[in-house]
């Protein structure tokens, strides 16, 4: 009698510690948004991440922490699922994977092109927090309710987005051609007011080989293709900007460009980097409020291979 006892009290511990673990998964199931002390965070683990295999979209990210820190990243939502799968949507598209909690419950793991695995602080319910392969702990909260469209969708659902985007493509041609017809007229009047705020941020290498040509050079200055347009000694050779792998973030009133891209001299390539410009809506029409950009010189550092033609 006392072994059939022992069995049951067995059989029972066994069963209830299996709910536990059940339970303790299904808590991370729903939708989860990165918690606000943690956005600053999870940019620098998106950096680090990247670090070795796109030195380019690292500068392209770092060109734009401060938005993204405010305005990007705190639009992410990740869906876990009961069948284990998972949906990370942003602002610019979703990505699917799956999800998997180790049976000790102190690893999560999470799938899309590679897996990655993160050590979980807590779990429950309304919170949960983890801890990058760099060291850096990430909170996200339970999403109550939310409905597909973001709280500035909701504001302004009388905005059709799509042209929008349109509208900030058009904005994109003109400023291409206004530099390769060498028009600077047309060009200023694509900034806000007229008035051309074009920064330059030099990558280190660079700056170090522009201060060896000019001991006054800045790593950061008021400096772009503008001041080439009237340059008479550039009389005879064409300029030209060509743009690759443009994101348009929008509200209908406010907007943020980036993308790589590289200038051409004649026929020859000068610099190349990443590109962000901060636009705004008025009078119906779109303005670049400003425009910094990020510069490699081709001696000192190659085009990446999407660049090459």
């Amino acid at each position: 009698m006392k072994t059939k006892i022992t069995i049951l009290v067995t059989f029972l511990i066994v069963n209830f510690l299996n709910a536990q673990k059940n339970n303790f998964s299904k808590n991370i199931v729903g939708l989860w948004k990165i918690s606000e002390k943690s956005t600053e965070v999870y940019f620098f683990d998106l950096v680090e991440n990247y670090k070795k295999s796109d030195a380019a979209l690292v500068a392209q990210l770092e060109s734009q922490k401060q938005s993204l820190i405010t305005s990007f990243i705190p639009e992410i939502r990740y869906q876990f699922d009961e069948d284990f799968s998972l949906n990370i949507i942003t602002p610019q598209g979703s990505q699917k994977g799956t999800w998997q909690i180790s049976s000790d419950q102190k690893e999560l793991s999470l799938a899309f092109i590679r897996t990655t695995k993160y050590k979980i602080e807590i779990l429950t319910s309304s919170v949960f927090s983890i801890t990058t392969e760099f060291g850096k702990t990430i909170s996200f909260e339970k999403v109550k309710e939310e409905k597909s469209k973001s709280n500035i969708d909701k504001e302004l659902n009388d905005i059709d987005l799509t042209a929008s985007k349109k509208e900030i493509q058009i904005l994109i041609d003109d400023f291409k051609n206004a530099i390769k017809s060498k028009d600077s007229i047309a060009l200023t009047n694509l900034f806000y007011n007229k008035k051309v705020v074009w920064i330059s941020v030099a990558h280190d290498k660079s700056f170090e080989y522009g201060k060896r040509l000019d001991p006054n050079a800045k790593e950061i200055e008021q400096s772009g293709a503008y001041e080439l347009l009237n340059d008479p000694q550039l009389k005879d050779i064409g300029l030209e900007e060509k743009f690759y792998n443009v994101n348009i973030f929008t509200d209908g009133k406010l907007a943020t460009v980036v993308f790589d891209y590289k200038f051409i001299m004649g026929s020859t390539t000068t610099n190349w980097g990443a590109e962000s410009w901060q636009l705004v809506k008025t009078d119906n029409t779109w303005k670049i409020y400003s425009l910094i950009y990020t510069y490699n010189f081709l001696n000192i550092k190659p085009l990446p291979d999407n660049m090459k033609e």
